[in-house]
C-alpha cells in the first residue's frame, strides 16, 4: 500500500489533477489513517470531476467532504459542488428541446405532442432539490440543529437516491419529520428566524386551481414548492425549505409573478400536495 502511495503522489506531481491518482489516493488515505491527506485528497477531486462535468461523482466526494465540517476549504469544495450542479441544471433547461418559456412539461396541444422527455425534466428537478437540500442539512448540521450523525444519515440518503422518471419529493425536512418528529418544531423555528420567511398554517386555505396551475405538478411535487393563494398578479408560495433562494427564482422565473414565500409544516404539506 505504501509502495502503492508513493508511485501516486509522483504522478500527481507531473499531473496534478489526474483523477485516477486523486481516485485511488483518496481510499489509500483513508485507510492508512492519514486523515489530513484524505480530506485534502478528496478536496482536490471533487474539483477534478466537476472540471470532467462527473456531476453525480462529484455530489458523493462532496458527501463525504461533509465529515470535515470545521474545515473552510472542505466546506468550500461542497459550496463548490452544489454550485456547479445547480448551474449545470440552469444549461440543460435552457437548452432542451420543446421546453416552454415557462418551463415544466407540456400539455396536449391540438396534436403537436406534449414535452419530447418528461424523464429528463423530472431528473434535471431532482437533481436540484438534491443540491437544494443537501445545502439545508448543512447548515442544521453548521448550527448544531441536528446531531451530526442524523445529518449524515439524511446526506447518504439524497446522494443515493435513484432518481426515476416518476416524480418524488426530495426534502431534508420531510426526511428528519419521518425519522426524528421531535426535532422537526425546533428546527422549523430556526429556519423561520434566520431565513426571514414566515410559517403557514395552509390548511387553512382554499386552494385555487388558479393558484397551483401556475406550476407544472412536477415541479411541485419534486421541489416542495406550492403555489396556494394568488393576490392579484402575486403569488403566495409554501416551501419546504425557506433557505433555498436559488428555488424561490425559479419559482419567480416559471411563473412569471411576484412571489410571496412562507414555510410549511412538511406534514400539512405532504397532506394538501396529495389533494391537488
Amino acid at each position: 500500500m505504501l509502495e502503492a502511495i508513493a508511485f501516486f503522489e509522483q504522478m500527481l506531481q507531473t499531473m496534478p489533477e489526474d483523477r485516477t491518482s486523486l481516485e485511488f489516493l483518496s481510499v489509500a488515505y483513508e485507510q492508512t489513517g492519514q486523515v489530513e491527506k484524505h480530506r485534502d485528497c478528496l478536496i482536490r477531486l471533487a474539483d477534478c470531476l466537476l472540471h470532467e462535468k462527473d456531476y453525480d461523482k462529484a455530489q458523493s466526494i462532496a458527501m463525504r467532504l461533509t465529515q470535515f465540517s470545521d474545515y473552510a476549504p472542505a466546506r468550500a469544495a461542497v459550496e463548490r459542488v452544489t454550485a456547479g450542479v445547480q448551474n449545470q441544471i440552469i444549461q440543460e433547461e435552457a437548452v432542451k428541446p420543446g421546453a416552454a418559456k415557462g418551463g415544466g412539461v407540456q400539455p396536449e396541444d391540438g396534436g403537436t405532442g406534449v414535452f419530447q422527455d418528461a424523464g429528463l425534466e423530472v431528473h434535471a428537478l431532482s437533481r436540484a432539490a438534491s443540491a437544494a437540500e443537501m445545502e439545508l442539512v448543512w447548515y442544521l448540521k453548521e448550527h448544531e440543529l441536528v446531531p451530526k450523525e442524523i445529518c449524515m444519515d439524511l446526506l447518504h440518503i439524497l446522494t443515493e437516491s435513484q432518481v426515476t422518471d416518476q416524480p418524488v419529493l426530495i426534502s431534508a425536512l420531510v426526511l428528519l419529520d419521518e425519522r426524528h418528529p421531535e426535532l422537526t418544531d425546533r428546527v422549523m423555528e430556526n429556519l423561520c428566524r434566520s431565513s426571514g420567511v414566515p410559517p403557514i398554517p395552509i390548511e387553512l386555505f382554499e386552494i385555487p386551481s388558479a393558484a397551483t396551475g401556475t406550476l407544472p405538478p412536477t415541479f411541485v411535487h419534486v421541489r416542495g414548492a406550492l403555489p396556494f393563494a394568488c393576490l392579484g398578479n402575486e403569488l403566495l408560495v409554501a416551501t419546504l425549505n425557506p433557505l433555498s433562494q436559488a428555488l424561490q427564482e425559479d419559482v419567480s422565473s416559471r411563473t412569471g409573478k411576484v412571489c410571496h414565500f412562507f414555510f410549511a409544516h412538511p406534514r400539512v404539506w405532504g397532506e394538501i400536495a396529495k389533494r391537488i
